[in-house]
C-alpha cells in the first residue's frame, strides 16, 4: 500500500486578529518567537531562515534575530550541513510539565490501550492548538500499522475525525469563531469542507461519534468522539483508526464507535483538576 503523507497544518500566523496585536499588553516579539517554534513540522524537516520567513510571514531580518536567540536558549539547533534549523531538546522541557500534569491523560491511557488491543487500531487523545489538534497520548494495537501518531504531533482540525469531534463538543459560540477563521483560510474549499464538518457534528449529536473515511489520509479510516468535562469548559477528543483494508466501515459504526463513545462519556474520565 502506498503511503500518503498527512496534509500540511493550518498555520494561522497571518490571520491573527488585529485587535490582539494592537493590545498594549500583547508582546509581539514573544508571539513571533513562538510562531517560529510552531512552524516546525515533521513533514517539512529542518528549515532555513528564508523558509521560516515564508511560512510565518515574518520579515527575514527579524527571523534571523529570532532563530539566533532561540538557538542560544537551546530551543533550536542548527544542522552543520546546510545551516538549517530544527527544534532543540529545550522544547521538551516546555511540554513535559503539561503532559505529566494532564490528569485525564493518565486516567484514559488504560482504556485507550485496551481498545487498541481489541481493535488492532491506533487510539489517540488530542486537544486543540489554534486551528489544529495536538496529540497528547497514543496507543497502537498493531505494530505493523501505517497509522502511527507521535505525542506532540498536530493534525488539521477541519479535515480530521478527531478535529471534527472536538468541534462537536465545544459550545456553539466557540465553534462559530473557529469556523469563521477556517472559512477565511480555506477559501474556495470551504463550502464543501464546511458541509463535511456539519455532517460530522450531526453524527456526534445522533450517536456520539463521527467517522472520516479516506479523507485525511487516502487509505485511512478513523472514528472519533468528544471528551467533555462536566462543566463543559474543557474539551478534548479521542480517535480510533487504521488502514481501510484492516477495519471495515461496518465495524467502525457498530463496534469501535460505540466503544469509543462509552470511554469518552465514562464518569472516571471527568476532566477536572
Amino acid at each position: 500500500m502506498s503511503y500518503t503523507p498527512p496534509k500540511p497544518l493550518v498555520l494561522d500566523y497571518q490571520n491573527r486578529p488585529a485587535e490582539m496585536s494592537e493590545d498594549r499588553k500583547f508582546v509581539t516579539a514573544l508571539a513571533r518567537g513562538l510562531d517560529v517554534l510552531r512552524a516546525f513540522q515533521t513533514w517539512i524537516g529542518p528549515m532555513s531562515n528564508k523558509q521560516l520567513s515564508e511560512v510565518t510571514g515574518i520579515p527575514k531580518p527579524t527571523i534571523s534575530r529570532l532563530t539566533f536567540t532561540l538557538k542560544k536558549l537551546g530551543y533550536l539547533t542548527q544542522t552543520g550541513r546546510n545551516g538549517k534549523y530544527e527544534l532543540g531538546a529545550g522544547i521538551l522541557s516546555l511540554g513535559y510539565p503539561l503532559l505529566s500534569n494532564l490528569r485525564v491523560r493518565h486516567i484514559a491511557h488504560e482504556h485507550m490501550a485496551e481498545l487498541a488491543r481489541l481493535s488492532g487500531a491506533t487510539v489517540a487523545l488530542a486537544t486543540r492548538d489554534h486551528l489544529n489538534m495536538v496529540f497528547v497520548d497514543e496507543c497502537c494495537g498493531n505494530t505493523s500499522t501505517t497509522l502511527r501518531i507521535d505525542v506532540g504531533a498536530r493534525i488539521e482540525i477541519a479535515s480530521s475525525a478527531i478535529g471534527r469531534a472536538y468541534l462537536a463538543g465545544i459550545r456553539p459560540d466557540q465553534r462559530a469563531e473557529i469556523l469563521a477563521e477556517l472559512a477565511g483560510i480555506h477559501g474556495e474549499r470551504w463550502p464543501e469542507l464546511h458541509d463535511r464538518i456539519l455532517s460530522a457534528i450531526r453524527q456526534v449529536e445522533e450517536r456520539g461519534f463521527c467517522i472520516v473515511d479516506g479523507e485525511w489520509r487516502r487509505n485511512t479510516r478513523t472514528v472519533a468522539a468528544p471528551l467533555v468535562s462536566q462543566d463543559g469548559n474543557t474539551v478534548m477528543a479521542m480517535s480510533c483508526g487504521g488502514p481501510i483494508f484492516s477495519i471495515t466501515l461496518e465495524r467502525m459504526e457498530q463496534e469501535l464507535g460505540p466503544r469509543l463513545t462509552h470511554i469518552c462519556t465514562a464518569d472516571s474520565l471527568y476532566l477536572g483538576n
